[in-house]
């Protein structure tokens, strides 16, 4: 009997000084969300996403982990994110809470009574929860596997921008590659692409070229700003997106983790090619566009 009652008390102890000392934070959150890791890793990086709330990111991980600071009740607290991929388009967000100057008294405070802190902290989570379901709904991806890209020649104007910026440098180019058309300069042979050239994911930075498709002619009317060039039919993975062309680059998440998942090796060169014309209206999430991320060989 003595044995026992000696190994209860050892277990104790030990459970004693995990949970006061040993426990790297106070409290854990986890759910699951609609969008790919990707997605979710940048929505919490944005500052947009806190509103007013005074969030600092510390460290990050690539599509893996976000470290952050932000003030709770006057009190400062550190987060801790970790983001999963589950389906390729959805994904687990586990959050870690640590109160950085009180935390042996915030665990065992929450451990008889749930505390103003955490209460703040759980609503933190669920608004996010909430940010990324409203999201989700705005689109839909299909990724269909390894495809063939086209080759085609084609008019562009260059562009240099953040990722979530590329549909604003679109519209800005409209003008310049219709009037070509208009002229009778060339005649389009297929449908507006933009093929980027070349995507940091660590700084979300692109190099793209927003473009449409000609037919082949001994010389094209380039000029300062539209130059010509041909893109090589290459093996490439493929999907579908469906919703608003500005946020189409969602897809290139998934399609990475969907990469990542069966072990194909992409050039980060996406190439987005645009079914339905926005000047025309109707509903944005029936929009479809084909991405193709050419396969590493």
């Amino acid at each position: 009997m003595k044995k026992i009652f000696g190994f209860i008390g050892t277990l104790l102890l030990i459970i004693i000084i995990w949970f006061s000392f040993l426990k790297p934070y106070d409290h854990q959150i986890e759910f699951e969300v609609n969008l790919p890791q990707g997605s979710i890793y940048h929505m919490v990086l944005d500052t947009n996403t806190w509103e007013n709330k005074s969030i600092n990111t510390k460290h990050k991980m690539l599509y893996e982990s976000i470290e952050q600071t932000i003030e709770i009740n006057k009190k400062p607290f550190k987060l801790l994110w970790e983001f999963e991929n589950i389906k390729d388009t959805n994904s687990t967000v586990k959050l870690y809470f640590k109160n950085k100057n009180h935390s042996i008294s915030e665990r065992y405070k929450n451990l008889f009574n749930q505390t103003q802190n955490l209460d703040s902290l759980i609503q933190i989570s669920k608004d996010l929860k909430d940010k990324a379901h409203k999201f989700s709904e705005l689109f839909s991806i299909e990724i269909q596997g390894l495809d063939t890209l086209s080759s085609t020649a084609y008019l562009y104007v260059e562009h240099r921008a953040k990722r979530a910026d590329k549909a604003r440098d679109m519209i800005n180019s409209n003008a310049l590659l219709f009037r070509k058309n208009q002229d009778s300069l060339v005649v389009k042979n297929g449908k507006t692409f933009v093929k980027v050239n070349n995507w940091q994911p660590k700084t979300d930075s692109i190099s793209f070229r927003y473009a449409f498709p000609v037919k082949s002619q001994n010389n094209y009317p380039i000029d300062q700003f539209v130059k010509a060039d041909t893109l090589k039919a290459q093996k490439a993975l493929k999907a579908v997106f469906y919703g608003n062309y500005s946020i189409s680059d969602q897809a290139w998440l998934a399609m990475c983790h969907y990469a990542k998942r069966k072990d194909i090796e992409l050039e980060l060169s996406p190439v987005e090619i645009y079914y339905n014309n926005p000047m025309l209206g109707g509903d944005d999430k029936t929009w479809r566009t084909e991405i193709y991320i050419p396969v590493r060989e």
